[in-house]
């Protein structure tokens, strides 16, 4: 499953450099092709300029969140195709936390830190949809 990531574009929007290094160095690693930013307004412009095939994003980035970026995302898709799979990467962990995101729309929810081995599967069956994320 890991040739799913193989030339796929991925943003990263993480206020943490030192996380998007480690995101950027493991997802090329399995092919893809990566652009980081660290903020919501750096996400979407980079977005309509790279249009991503996904979005991994934490919940928290500095003066915004990974739920107005959501909602970036979501108008953007309206705007120019179907819908681009946001994973959200966040140190919220509580059941609450992981029940907020996922009405907001999330495809995916991983806490930080994330086995990369997890994160590259779900990122694969995020990429692939007839697989059903929550298996």
């Amino acid at each position: 499953m890991t040739d799913a990531l193989k030339n796929k574009r991925i943003l990263i929007v993480d206020d943490n450099p030192d996380i998007c290094d480690v995101l950027n160095t493991l997802l090329e690693g399995y092919g893809a092709l990566v652009v980081i930013t660290q903020s919501v307004d750096g996400a979407v412009q980079a977005f309509r300029q790279f249009p991503a095939h996904a979005v991994i994003t934490d919940i928290r980035l500095g003066d915004s969140d990974g739920y107005e970026l959501l909602e970036a995302i979501r108008r953007c898709n309206a705007e120019y195709r179907g819908i681009t799979p946001v994973l959200a990467l966040t140190g919220y962990a509580s059941p609450e936390d992981e029940a907020r995101a996922r009405a907001a729309g999330f495809d995916a929810y991983l806490c930080k830190p994330c086995d990369p081995h997890a994160l590259i599967d779900t990122l694969a069956r995020a990429l692939t949809p007839s697989l059903d994320l929550a298996a």
